[in-house]
C-alpha cells in the first residue's frame, strides 16, 4: 500500500467531520472549545451528538463535498482531476458505474462512532475488479491512519478503500492531508495534525534477499525431514537386502539382545545387524530429521525417575496466560470501540492488564532447572572441563537459536508475501513493520542483545525476543552463582541474595527517578518498558529466586521427601495448607493488587503514590517467583496434594514440549489475523473473544508442532549425537 487511500479517506473524513462542523446548533462545541474529557461518555452527550451527526450527514452530504477545496492542491494533477470527477458526480447525483463502485468499496462510518468506532474498513475484494478495473487501470486498496484529538483525548482513525490509479503521488496525498486537517480543525472540538496521518496502498511484494534466505532455510529443513523420514521407513528393507548379499558380515541377533549362545531367538524377535559396520554418521544425521523419530519424542508419555513433572503443567498454563494477554492486547487495536474503558472495570481483567508474572514464571523455572541439573552434573563429575563448559553453552545456544531463526525468517520476510486484506499493507509496510525491523536488527537477535540494541524494543525484530535475550544472558552468568553454591555455599548464597537486593534497589531508584507507575500498564508512553520491563538488571530477580530454589531442592530435597513420607496424611495436610494459602494470597496480591490504582488512573487520571510504585516495582517479581518456587518444592516433596496431581498430569507432557515454539509463533499469527480482517472486531460478549482466543491458541499449538517436528527436535537430536559425549 502506498499513499493512495488518503484520497478516499480524505473524502470520507470530510463527510464525517465536516458533518460535525455543520452541526452549528451543537451547544457543546460553542461552550467548550478546548475540552479535556476524562472519560468520553461523561464529557459529551454522545447520543445527542450521534443523532445530530446522522441528521447532518444525510441532509448535507452535497454541501459537505462542495466544501472540499480542490484549488488548495495548487496545479491540477491527474489525481485531483479524477477526484474532482468523482466528487462532482456525487454532488450532481449523476453517478457513473465507476463512482458507484468507488463509493460502495469505500469504508464508511459504522455503528458505535460515539463509543469510539473509528475503524472504517472498505470492501477489499472490490478493488481492481469490475468498474474499478477499467482499461487495465486497477484501483488499489489503501489504508489511511491518523490521530484525531477530541480535546486531548486521542482517537485513532483507520480508514480503507479503493484508490484510483491516477492517485499515486505522495504530494497529492500530503495536500489532501492538509485539506482534511484544515476542515477538521475548523470544528473547534476536534483537531488533528497532518503529520500524524499516514497512508499505505497495496503493492506487489517482491522476493528480496531475506525472503530467498527464508525459503532456502525452510527448504533445507524440509528436504532433510523428507529424506530422513523416507530412510527411516525404508531402512529395514535396505539393510535386509544388503545383509542377504553379504553373508560373511551377517549375524542374527535377538531383538532385545537376550539370546544365548547355541540357541535361536524366537523368529518374531530377530533382526538383521552388521557385526563389523557401525551406523555411519550420515545415517544418524538423517535419522535426526525423521518424522518417525521426532513424533515419537513429541508424543512420548514416558517419564524418568527424578523428573520434576509439576513443571510441565506450570509451563503450559503460563504460556497459555501469555497468549491470552497478547490476544486481548492485539485485538483491542482491531476493535471498533473503547472496550478497554469497560474491560478495566472488571477485576478479572487484571489477568490481562497485569499478566507480566506469567513471564516471571518462565524465568523462575529456567533458573530452577538450570541450577538443579548443573549441580547434579557437578556432583557427579566433581567439576566440568573447559570442553564440557563449552558444550554446556553451545547446547543451549543451538537449541534456542535455530527455531528462533526460522521464526524470524518467517515473520520478517514471508508473512508479508501472503497477507491480504484491508489492513495488510499497513502491517507489512507501515512504521516499525516486521520486515524492516528484521532486516535492520536480525543480528541482534542472533547475538541475544536485542534487549539493548536497539534500545527501544518496539523497533526490534520479533518483539517477544526480548525475553530470549534476557534468558540467554542469565544462562551465561548462572554458572557463576551455581558454582559458588556448589563449592562455597555461604558465599554463593550471599552472592545470589545480594544480586536480588541490587536488582530490587535498581528498580526502586529508576521508578522514583523517572516517576514511573507501579507496572507497565501504568505508563502510557512506555518509558517503563524501555527502562524496566526488558532490562536484565531488573528481570533477573525471578531467575535468581529460581537458582536458590534449584539449589535448595538439590541439597535437601531427598531428605525432606523421606521425612514427609513418614508423616500421616492429616499432618501433611495441616502443615502444607497454610503454606499453599499464603503463597497463593501473595500471587493474588501481585496480579490483582493494582486494581484500585488502575481504576484511579484510568477513570480519574489519578497517578499512583510514589511509595506504591516503588514498592511494587522492586518487590512484586521477587514475591511472585518466590511463591511459585515454594509451590514447586511443595509438589516435589510430597506436599502438593491434588494440585501436584493436576500439574504433574501426563496430559501436559506433549503441550509442554511445544511451549517454546508457541511463544515464538503466536504473535506472528495474531498479526496475520489482524491484517487480514475484513470487519471490525467487537469483543462483547465474552463468548466472541473466547472463540478467538481458543482458536488462536489451537493454531499456535498446531504451528508449534510443525516447527518442533521439523526444526526444534531435529536440532536437539543432532546436538545429541555430536556434543553430548563431551558434556
Amino acid at each position: 500500500m502506498t499513499v493512495i487511500s488518503q484520497r478516499q479517506a480524505a473524502l470520507v473524513c470530510l463527510i464525517f467531520f465536516h458533518a460535525c462542523l455543520l452541526s452549528t446548533a451543537n451547544p457543546w462545541s460553542q461552550q467548550h472549545p478546548v475540552p479535556v474529557p476524562a472519560k468520553l461518555n461523561q464529557s459529551l452527550n454522545l447520543l445527542a451528538l450521534q443523532q445530530e451527526f446522522l441528521t447532518n450527514f444525510t441532509t448535507n452530504i452535497g454541501e459537505i463535498f462542495s466544501n472540499f477545496d480542490f484549488d488548495g492542491f495548487g496545479n491540477e494533477t491527474k489525481c485531483t482531476a479524477k477526484l474532482t470527477e468523482l466528487v462532482e458526480g456525487i454532488i450532481s447525483g449523476s453517478l457513473s458505474q465507476e463512482s458507484i463502485a468507488f463509493l460502495d468499496a469505500l469504508g464508511k462510518p459504522g455503528p458505535g462512532i460515539t463509543l469510539g468506532n473509528f475503524m472504517w474498513l472498505g470492501n477489499y475484494e472490490m478493488c481492481g475488479k469490475g468498474a474499478l478495473a477499467t482499461a487495465g487501470n486497477k484501483y488499489q486498496n489503501c489504508v489511511l491512519t491518523g490521530t484525531l484529538y477530541l480535546g486531548y483525548y486521542p482517537l485513532n482513525l483507520t480508514w480503507t478503500g479503493c484508490s484510483p490509479p491516477e492517485c499515486r503521488d505522495k504530494d497529492d496525498f500530503q495536500n489532501i492531508f492538509k485539506q482534511i486537517a484544515a476542515l477538521i480543525n475548523k470544528s473547534g472540538m476536534i483537531h488533528t495534525d497532518p503529520a500524524s496521518w499516514n497512508a499505505q496502498c497495496d503493492v506487489d511484494e517482491e522476493f528480496d534477499v531475506g525472503a530467498y534466505a527464508a525459503v532456502t532455510v525452510i527448504s533445507i529443513f524440509g528436504f532433510l525431514v523428507v529424506v530422513g523420514t523416507v530412510w527411516n521407513l525404508l531402512e529395514p528393507i535396505i539393510v535386509s537386502f544388503m545383509e542377504r548379499n553379504r553373508d560373511d558380515t551377517t549375524v542374527l541377533v535377538d531383538a532385545e539382545e537376550e539370546g544365548t549362545e547355541g540357541q535361536d531367538a524366537p523368529a518374531n524377535s530377530r533382526k538383521y545387524a552388521t557385526s563389523n559396520q557401525p551406523e555411519s554418521f550420515i545415517v544418524r544425521f538423517l535419522k535426526c530429521f525423521s518424522l518417525q523419530k521426532t513424533m515419537n519424542t513429541l508424543f512420548s508419555m514416558e517419564t524418568k525417575s527424578g523428573q520434576i513433572l509439576c513443571l510441565n503443567g506450570i509451563r503450559v498454563l503460563s504460556i497459555n496466560w501469555v497468549v491470552l494477554g497478547h490476544t486481548y492486547i492485539f485485538s483491542l487495536s482491531y476493535t471498533g470501540g473503547f472496550y478497554l474503558g469497560e474491560l478495566i472495570k472488571r477485576k478479572n481483567f487484571m489477568l490481562v492488564l497485569n499478566g507480566t508474572p506469567s513471564v516471571d514464571s518462565f524465568f523462575a523455572l529456567s533458573g530452577f532447572l538450570v541450577t538443579y541439573l548443573l549441580l547434579k552434573q557437578l556432583a557427579k563429575r566433581g567439576g566440568l572441563s573447559p570442553l564440557q563448559w563449552m558444550a554446556f553453552y553451545l547446547h543451549r545456544y543451538l537449541r534456542l537459536t535455530m527455531p528462533y531463526l526460522v521464526a524470524m525468517l518467517v515473520e520478517g520476510w514471508l508473512y508479508k508475501l501472503v497477507m491480504t486484506g484491508p489492513r495488510a499493507q499497513l502491517v507489512s509496510s507501515g512504521p516499525q513493520n516486521a520486515h524492516d525491523m528484521c532486516e535492520k536488527f536480525w543480528w541482534t537477535n542472533v547475538l541475544y542483545i536485542n534487549n539493548f540494541v536497539p534500545w527501544k524494543t518496539a523497533e526490534a525484530c520479533l518483539g517477544q525476543g526480548w525475553y530470549l535475550a534476557n534468558d540467554m544472558q542469565f544462562f551465561f552468568v548462572a554458572p557463576i552463582f551455581i558454582s559458588l553454591l556448589f563449592w562455597r555455599p555461604m558465599v554463593g548464597l550471599a552472592g545470589t541474595l545480594g544480586g536480588m537486593v541490587c536488582s530490587a534497589v535498581t528498580a526502586a531508584i529508576i521508578t522514583a527517578h523517572y516517576k514511573l507507575g507501579p507496572a507497565t500498564i501504568s505508563d502510557s508512553n512506555q518509558d517503563d518498558f524501555w527502562l524496566m520491563y526488558n532490562k536484565p538488571w531488573i528481570r533477573i530477580t525471578p531467575y535468581l529466586v529460581g537458582i536458590l530454589g534449584g539449589w535448595f531442592y538439590w541439597k535437601w530435597g531427598d531428605e525432606i521427601k523421606k521425612g514427609v513420607k513418614t508423616l500421616p496424611e492429616w499432618l501433611k495436610v495441616m502443615s502444607a495448607t497454610p503454606i499453599w494459602l499464603v503463597t497463593a494470597a501473595i500471587q493474588y496480591a501481585v496480579v490483582f493488587g493494582l486494581y484500585d490504582d488502575v481504576q484511579d488512573q484510568m477513570q480519574h487520571q489519578k497517578a499512583a503514590k510514589e511509595a506504591d510504585s516503588v514498592s511494587y516495582q522492586s518487590l512484586a517479581r521477587i514475591a511472585w517467583s518466590l511463591s511459585l518456587t515454594i509451590q514447586i518444592l511443595l509438589c516435589q516433596c510430597g506436599l502438593g496434594g491434588f494440585i501436584n496431581s493436576l500439574l504433574s498430569w501426563n496430559g501436559w507432557l506433549v503441550l509442554s514440549r511445544l511451549t517454546y515454539s508457541v511463544f515464538l509463533l503466536h504473535i506472528g499469527l495474531l498479526t496475520v489475523y489482524g491484517a487480514q480482517m475484513r470487519h471490525v472486531l467487537f469483543l462483547n460478549p465474552d463468548f466472541e473473544f473466547a472463540v478467538l482466543y481458543l482458536g488462536l491458541l489451537a493454531m499456535s499449538y498446531l504451528a508449534a508442532a510443525v516447527l518442533y517436528l521439523t526444526v526444534e527436535q531435529p536440532v536437539a537430536n543432532l546436538e545429541g549425537i555430536t556434543y553430548r559425549k563431551s558434556a
